[in-house]
């Protein structure tokens, strides 16, 4: 196989026999995805593949040779490192860390040290170690046939993305905290639908579970689950996630905003940026004819879920993006009885869970998509409605709010929202301008 002439692990998979020609063979294939080899009784020679922790350690101690600090602080750089890279299951051996990426972090990282004065303290060291960690390995070559894959069937890949994004969220936070819930595994079934026929017209989410698995994208937790091995492919999924959900170029520019733009935004009163998010999804909907109010509130639910990944719904005294307090309380309830998209969110005093945002959702209907009276009245509508059944009793805990009648249709959204405060949990409600 040409592998030079290609643009990455993904593309290769084309020219890859995935599935072996014998039936009984299948499982064997799966349970050794993440190399041709490793289910053959060749264990021995899998341990070649990817470094070990042994041997990032030795790539360390000979790059403390030049820099001394890479010594002093190693067991901060390993933690970096092993949260970056690690986490690959190859064959039996677990906590494998991507060769290109340790390899290139510990690169930037010397180039770093080497343009900067000595660290003095373990925080100055953090702060050069995070900023030498990235997403290295994917710029080697492009996401083509995943990205086709997402035209093709955005709906059940957006469906998918979510899962496995939730499912490494939760395995992160029960690192930190034991009795945190813990998402459903991602299943993978050995069958013969691993193998993507890509001139089908159905969409087989086992056959893209399984690229993904042998393109490095996913790893096996277990002999029937996949996940996301890492942050360095998380990042991936993110960014993958966002484009399903907003098209490329508002993806692509999500990632420029500010830390906390929407949240400050919010506490402010004003929702243009959310009427811009809330839109943006649009370009990659089809058949708006068809499109009813649920469907529109969750396209909106997935986009604010793909922003705050991206710190735009974190308070930007966060040093990171706390996604364990940006908490959808509802969503995709439309037409039900109950408010249609609640979240909790860092309050204007940087608390946690302090501030509250529901949505109600109004259809403009096609026939009145140039009427802007029309837009403003439905906008106004779900306003009212939120205040008349109580929907802020979902918002438990919070002392601030926002309620927000969104109006959105085939590509055109109008909103109006009121801001609120109390005093405390006990005490009744009262507008205010600005929090």
């Amino acid at each position: 196989i040409p592998l030079t002439e290609l643009g990455s692990g993904a593309n290769n998979i084309k020219e890859i026999r995935m599935i072996p020609i014998e039936e009984s063979d299948i499982q064997s294939s799966i349970l050794s995805a993440s190399h041709p080899h490793s289910g053959s009784g060749l264990d021995a020679l899998t341990d070649s593949f990817w470094f070990n922790a042994n041997e990032v350690e030795l790539m360390l101690d000979q790059s403390a040779k030049a820099h001394p600090a890479i010594s002093v602080y190693k067991p901060c750089i390993m933690a970096t490192i092993k949260d970056w890279y690690n986490g690959y299951y190859i064959g039996r051996f677990r906590g494998k860390y991507n060769p290109w990426s340790v390899s290139s972090f510990i690169e930037t990282l010397c180039s770093i040290l080497s343009q900067t004065p000595p660290p003095q303290s373990l925080e100055q060291m953090q702060l050069i170690t995070q900023s030498a960690a990235r997403a290295f390995w994917v710029t080697t070559g492009t996401t083509g046939l995943i990205e086709a894959q997402i035209d093709k069937y955005r709906s059940q890949f957006v469906g998918l993305a979510k899962r496995l994004l939730s499912d490494y969220e939760c395995f992160k936070a029960a690192d930190r905290t034991p009795m945190h819930r813990r998402a459903v595994p991602v299943l993978l079934v050995a069958t013969r639908l691993n193998l993507i026929n890509y001139d089908s017209e159905q969409f087989s989410e086992p056959g893209l579970l399984t690229l993904c698995l042998y393109a490095g994208y996913l790893t096996r937790r277990e002999s029937t689950s996949v996940c996301i091995p890492n942050h360095e492919v998380y990042q991936v999924w993110l960014q993958l996630f966002a484009r399903a959900v907003m098209g490329t170029e508002m993806a692509d520019n999500s990632v420029n905003y500010m830390r906390g733009a929407l949240l400050q935004e919010l506490l402010r009163g004003q929702t243009n940026l959310l009427s811009t998010l809330a839109i943006s999804s649009h370009g990659v909907l089809s058949n708006h004819n068809s499109y009813k109010e649920k469907d529109y509130a969750n396209h909106v639910a997935n986009t604010l879920m793909a922003v705050s990944r991206f710190g735009m719904l974190t308070h930007p005294d966060q040093k990171s993006v706390s996604l364990s307090h940006i908490v959808p309380i509802r969503e995709g309830h439309t037409g039900v009885g109950r408010c249609d998209y609640a979240m909790r969110l860092f309050g204007s005093d940087n608390q946690p869970n302090r501030f509250g945002v529901i949505i109600e959702f109004k259809l403009i209907e096609n026939h009145r998509r140039e009427d802007s009276k029309y837009h403003g009245d439905l906008a106004e509508e779900g306003l009212q409605q939120i205040s008349d059944k109580n929907y802020e009793s979902f918002l438990l805990g919070c002392l601030e709010r926002m309620d927000v009648g969104m109006a959105i249709g085939n590509n055109v959204v109008h909103t109006k929202c009121q801001l609120f405060r109390r005093d405390s949990v006990d005490s009744p409600w009262y507008p205010v301008d600005s929090l």
